[in-house]
């Protein structure tokens, strides 16, 4: 076992540094979420080098141990939180003072992971709005705190062959379920101890292994420990299922530093130089400050803030933690100084209990509610109503219990028997297929038509292209319909329009890439991906089989993509129009798609798959087709409300007749 090593310190830069960056939305950092799993496998070795050292001396107090802990982590911690509990009162709106409060609450009693995963899902608030999103990850080390320390006392009885198996156990029964859960539940996967559990263990198994070898260098396997984190770094991004087996080139690298690199070596020499230690020293304030910075200023300023803004957050949350390691962190970690004793216990209970009692008041008072709207204009009053209601209302539900047969799904396999059902009851069905925006289409489809057997086969960001392992239509559809060509009549493909746009950058695809731009910004034009509409055309392609289904491929919607909180700002009264250029976009992906469909399968005399312009159809107009002071048509910036199924709803009588037209040819050919 060995004393201080400046080098880890050093590597807590590589860690934090990659994740402020990443929350900053930079280039080049898509995978700065690794940072966080560097950090535990630090957290497991120095916990467990602790341990085993006072096992062995004969020393080990679980109380002495937990009051460590508290020192090191509370009292940063619920200074951050109480520094944001102004700030969220003045800026946020009542549903998110609401979610904000319940955060304080979790935080306080280590279990904020647990929140974050039950919170999490496609329409949850925009996660870079959270203040206290990143303490999730502070309650698994604090969770691991709590648990890790009883299991070796007990283990610690029959001796370090034990704890050996014991540790290297639960590394392999947690990196499996991780890998299970990247598909089967990706967020518990994210944010869950026993999925996270392995990446301590591993650098438990580290401190096992140094406090019973002598320590042996190489430059050879630090520096590929160094390699491996960058590039997880840049490579990795948020569609990577994580933590999963991709967990392995982070967690493996940080191992292999921890291993080898020691004094004397040029990779120990690099992060043992004393401006990177310095980072490595205030890592955790760091951490701990730059994301309220961040989600307050995405808040709080009338557009997102530009690069240059979030650039001197960052530095800004690193100034921050400097002060907060010198006043804070240093004091209270000192078990003889000011703190000593009782003293720690009277700082620390009435700060867990202020943030308790500002989370129930939050939480208790709806976020503040009626003091909001007492208080806000009565446009902007109103707009906050007719959001909660169109919220309330969801976008894609299908409440009538005498419509059994209308349902959705995200599994063709799953649902085969309840579609087998279906079909002998009502003959041929309508499908829609594609990701949310087909959920909406879905709804409208089945009040134009009357059908009685209407399915929608959807999943959030689910695309033929998307390759999530969570995805499944792309590859389970064709083979439904291969060998139940005449379970549907018509399929429909419709998907969000920004999932196939390319805008140059890392954030291709996304919403975000329009919501970056303020609402009077001008937008540049965004180029149609030909890649990606390949690939939806090459998957209706697959779906066209003698016997089969009329495909037709819906195409993409003008969608506003304002934030909420801009229109709220506004309120009802206000005038809207679209960003300067931003239709511009639309308008030549549609072209781009009917290029592409332009030579279609011939089946029965007709173009199959068939593609129908959405943007002729809508005739969208944003002065009226937004809100209203009556009603509210987005859900957010490009997800139609129920309000808005009712409005655009019937526009789509062209392809109502266009399904009514092809149905009845295919019978009259029958």
């Amino acid at each position: 076992m060995t004393g201080y090593r400046p080098e880890i310190d050093g590597l807590r830069a590589f860690a934090v540094l990659p994740v402020i960056l990443f929350h900053a939305g930079f280039a080049g950092f898509s995978g700065g979420f690794v940072g966080v799993d560097v950090f535990f496998v630090i957290s497991g070795y120095l916990i467990t080098s602790i341990l085993l050292r006072e096992h062995e001396a004969g020393s080990f107090s679980i109380w002495r141990f937990w009051e460590r802990r508290a020192r090191r982590i509370l009292p940063a911690l619920y200074l951050v939180m109480a520094v944001t509990v102004p700030l969220a009162w003045m800026l946020m709106l009542p549903d998110q003072y609401q979610a904000y409060a319940r955060s304080l609450i979790a935080v306080s009693v280590f279990a904020s992971n647990i929140l974050f995963w039950q919170e999490s899902g496609y329409f949850a608030a925009a996660s870079e709005e959270k203040p206290l999103l990143h303490t999730w990850s502070l309650a698994v080390e604090e969770q691991y705190y709590i648990f890790f320390p009883l299991a070796m006392l007990l283990l610690w009885r029959f001796g370090r062959r034990a704890v050996f198996f014991g540790i290297a156990l639960v590394l392999l029964v947690s990196l499996g379920l991780s890998q299970y859960a990247a598909s089967a539940s990706p967020a518990a996967n994210f944010f869950l101890l026993p999925t996270r559990a392995w990446e301590l263990m591993a650098g438990a198994l580290c401190a096992l292994w140094l406090s019973r070898r002598r320590a042996r260098g190489s430059d050879l396997l630090a520096g590929l420990g160094l390699v491996l984190i960058l590039a997880a770094v840049v490579l990795y991004d948020e569609t990577t299922p994580f933590p999963s087996l991709y967990g392995l080139a982070p967690v493996g690298g940080t191992a292999l530093i921890v291993l080898f690199a020691w004094p004397g070596g040029r990779v120990a020499q690099l992060l043992a130089w004393r401006p990177i230690v310095a980072v490595g020293l205030v890592s955790y304030s760091a951490y701990l400050w730059h994301q309220p910075l961040f989600a307050f200023a995405r808040i709080g300023l009338p557009a997102p803030p530009p690069g240059w803004v979030m650039l001197g957050l960052s530095a800004l949350s690193l100034g921050l933690a400097a002060l907060s390691w010198r006043f804070v962190e240093q004091p209270f970690r000192n078990r003889h100084g000011l703190f000593r004793g009782k003293r720690l216990a009277l700082a620390l209970v009435p700060a867990v209990a202020l943030m308790v009692a500002a989370g129930a008041q939050g939480e208790l008072t709806e976020g503040r509610r009626a003091s909001w709207l007492a208080s806000a204009p009565p446009a902007q009053a109103q707009m906050y109503r007719l959001y909660e209601t169109a919220r309330a209302g969801g976008a894609d539900l299908i409440r009538d219990p005498n419509l059994r047969c209308v349902i959705q799904i995200t599994s063709a396999v799953s649902a085969q028997a309840r579609l087998e059902r279906c079909y002998r009851q009502h003959g041929p069905g309508l499908l829609v297929v594609g990701d949310s925006h087909s959920r909406m289409v879905m709804p409208a489809l089945q009040r134009l038509t009357g059908r009685p057997f209407v399915v929608t086969l959807a999943q959030g960001g689910c695309r033929p292209f998307t390759g999530r392992s969570d995805c499944h239509y792309p590859a389970q559809l064709p083979a439904l319909i291969a060998e139940r060509p005449e379970m549907f009549s018509h399929i429909v493909y419709h998907n969000a329009a920004q999932a196939l746009l390319d805008d140059g950058t890392p954030l291709s695809g996304e919403r975000t890439m329009f919501e970056r731009y303020g609402p009077e910004e001008p937008m540049p034009p965004f180029r149609p991906d030909a890649g990606r509409t390949a690939a939806v055309r090459a998957f209706l392609d697959r779906l066209v089989v003698p016997g089969g289904p009329q495909v037709i491929w819906l195409g993409p919607q003008i969608g506003h993509y304002l934030p909420i909180r801009t229109l709220i700002r506004r309120g009802c009264t206000a005038r809207w129009h679209l960003r300067p250029g931003q239709a511009d976009s639309f308008v030549a992906l549609d072209r781009a798609i009917a290029q592409a469909m332009a030579a279609p399968a011939q089946i029965a005399g007709g173009p199959n798959p068939a593609y129908l312009p959405l943007i002729p159809l809508m005739h969208f107009d944003p002065g009226s087709d937004i809100v209203s002071c009556d009603a509210l048509y987005w859900i957010d910036g490009h997800h139609w409300s129920q309000a808005g199924i009712s409005r655009f709803g019937p526009r789509l009588a062209p392809l109502a007749e266009m399904l009514q037209e092809t149905e009845n040819g295919a019978a009259r050919d029958d």
